[in-house]
């Protein structure tokens, strides 16, 4: 197929150019088809170069072995059909390179690595069939919890860390979704409590197979992706806070605090007008919006006064400090989305896991799978059963290692 495309300078002569491209399709069967071949005629569609138009040209498209109809496609249509067989051809071009690649995985053949293991999963990958690399792209089911609050929380180096606690208040899986019967993998989630009396008889319809939900209904269901079936959580499991390690990254989605009606200077942070030289009550104006005549409207999109809040957020990175398995708590390094009580989604970090880092606890390859083999008189009991996080060798608060590490290696 050839694209064509005219382009009309503003300046007193006018020319016109024409680029093309052409591009081989792959074969495709044509049992029981009418063959039809699509030209582009570039050169009888142009204008000559006396003509001055301001118009864009739209190409034609004649068809030949089919009814004889001439099917016209803008320069938009045209453009699209090139760029989605380059895209094509460069996603060729990338599985003939990387077959089995997923983020997180080396691309490149492995050339130099302190680890033995490194180079048996190179060079001899069906020994670890069983035992596959955790990468980015895999995922396995989450947790909820509620935001109590936050406190300050002092190392063993007596580094203090500002931390928000997450309760897990009795996670329990409630169903399934599979790919053969829904079309993708999914596990769901029961937490929370709320009274009987407040939850209409189709939905108490769905706890029936659990006698527990019945007398108490959770207060909110979730569902949480998965990409193996084989890490399903049997049915009416409980979660409980050792489901994530301690020193692993996690993310939190939550729904942020309500602000109500705000300016333009709180909800975007906006600078505002001048504070004094002449200006006169309008200091926290939003400014300009737009244009006058051309195009005589405001766009669609445009950052102004509003609500703000109570929008879906995500926190990345934040690193679990310490679990209480007893009492079913995550102290979490930083802020969370959302008011004190309210729910939280905790999945596995997506970009930075720590997974096969010293930072984890036990230095672990990936996280715990389907999830941790709990003990009946540590997990859920109500007493407190507290797991930090890794700590380094080095002192953080020796001035000998703070600021002057490098310099003290370079002397020496």
């Amino acid at each position: 197929m050839i694209g064509c495309r005219k382009l009309v300078s503003g300046g007193a002569r006018p020319y016109n150019r024409v680029l093309c491209r052409s591009r081989t399709t792959p074969p495709v069967s044509t049992a029981g088809c009418v063959r039809q071949t699509i030209v582009v005629s570039p050169l009888s569609s142009i204008p000559s170069r006396a003509e001055y138009s301001t118009t864009v040209w739209n190409p034609k498209i004649h068809s030949f072995g089919s009814d004889g109809d001439e099917k016209s496609l803008s320069q938009e249509e045209m453009q699209k059909l090139i760029d989605a067989e380059e895209q094509r051809m460069i996603d060729e071009e990338n599985e003939k390179k990387y077959p089995d690649w997923k983020p997180g995985q080396r691309k490149r053949p492995l050339l130099k690595t302190y680890s033995e293991e490194e180079f048996e999963r190179a060079l001899m990958p069906e020994k670890f069939i069983d035992n596959p690399i955790w990468t980015l792209r895999d995922k396995r089911c989450g947790a909820l919890a509620i935001k109590i609050g936050m406190m300050p929380v002092w190392d063993d180096w007596g580094v203090r860390h500002a931390c928000t606690v997450l309760w897990m208040d009795r996670n329990i899986v409630l169903g399934h979704k599979t790919v053969e019967k829904h079309g993708y993998s999914a596990i769901q989630i029961a937490a929370g409590e709320r009274k009987a009396k407040n939850v209409s008889k189709p939905i108490l319809g769905q706890y029936k197979a659990a006698e527990e939900l019945i007398e108490s209904p959770p207060y909110l269901v979730r569902e949480f992706r998965i990409t193996d079936e084989a890490n399903l959580l049997p049915l009416h499991t409980q979660l409980h806070a050792r489901h994530f390690v301690p020193g692993q990254n996690i993310d939190v989605t939550g729904t942020s605090k309500g602000k109500g009606f705000q300016g333009g200077m709180k909800r975007h942070g906006f600078a505002g007008m001048p504070a004094s030289h002449g200006t006169s009550l309008s200091h926290r104006a939003l400014g300009s919006t737009g244009n006058c005549q051309d195009p005589g409207k405001v766009f669609k999109g445009k950052k102004m006064a509003g609500r703000m809040g109570v929008d879906r957020v995500t926190m990345q990175n934040l690193r679990i400090l310490k679990i209480d398995r007893g009492r079913d708590l995550i102290y979490v390094s930083g802020a969370v989305p959302g008011n004190k009580g309210g729910f939280v989604e905790i999945r596995d970090a997506v970009k930075k896991p720590l997974w096969r880092t010293d930072k984890v606890l036990g230095a672990l390859e990936r996280p715990p799978l389907p999830t941790f083999e709990y003990d009946s008189e540590i997990d859920g009991t109500g007493t407190a059963f507290e797991e930090f996080m890794p700590l380094g060798e080095d002192d953080p608060l020796d001035p000998d290692y703070m600021d002057t590490t490098i310099a003290i290696k370079a002397q020496a």
